[in-house]
């Protein structure tokens, strides 16, 4: 059975950080507006940063987050095909979120078997360095993530990976994803 690698955060789902920023600061952004990995650099100033950090250890994102559309039946549909581990980086190297780095990993521990009951939490890796993992296909939004021997690699488009071109993507060994139905039609 080969193996497969699926990241969380905005492969799976959308993963709650829009609706902080916004709650941070009392407006009504969307991600349409954000090209960046790091949506707070877009909206707040270098001096509001630190103090969002602060809001942010002591907040719950996936309590916010929706499951994409399709991705709950094409994980039920690959889980049967595929030696399938989630793949999803938790600990954030940020010096004021070091520490709650533990409770985002709960909460999105907690958040994957609320919603995928059929996913086995011992298929669960929690990182930081996806980079260091091989598998079969690997599925993911950042490119970074990306940079392995893994033969078959979907990058999965994001509010901040759109800017790369397809014959960017070939030449890095990537293919470009939109939905649940484009992933299922190459992988099944």
């Amino acid at each position: 059975m080969k193996k497969l690698l699926i990241d969380v955060d905005d492969v799976i789902c959308d993963n709650g950080f829009m609706w902080l920023v916004n709650d941070y600061l009392g407006t009504n952004h969307t991600l349409d507006e954000v090209t960046t990995y790091y949506v707070e650099e877009k909206f707040m100033t270098k001096e509001q940063i630190p103090d969002f950090y602060n809001y942010l250890a002591h907040k719950n994102p996936y309590l916010h987050s929706y499951v994409y559309e399709g991705a709950y039946e094409g994980l039920k549909k690959l889980n049967e095909v595929y030696d399938l581990y989630i793949c999803s980086s938790c600990a954030i190297d940020i010096p004021v979120l070091k520490e709650a780095s533990g409770l985002y990993y709960k909460n999105k521990y907690d958040f994957l078997i609320q919603n995928f009951p059929f996913l086995d939490i011992n298929k669960f890796i929690f990182t930081g360095c996806k980079n260091i993992f091989n598998a079969d296909v690997q599925i993911d939004d950042k490119l970074s993530h990306l940079q392995n021997n893994t033969p078959v690699k979907l990058m999965y488009t994001a509010y901040h990976n759109k800017e790369y071109t397809d014959e960017y993507l070939a030449a890095q060994n990537v293919k470009r994803v939109n939905n649940w139905n484009d992933i299922l039609d190459i992988l099944l």
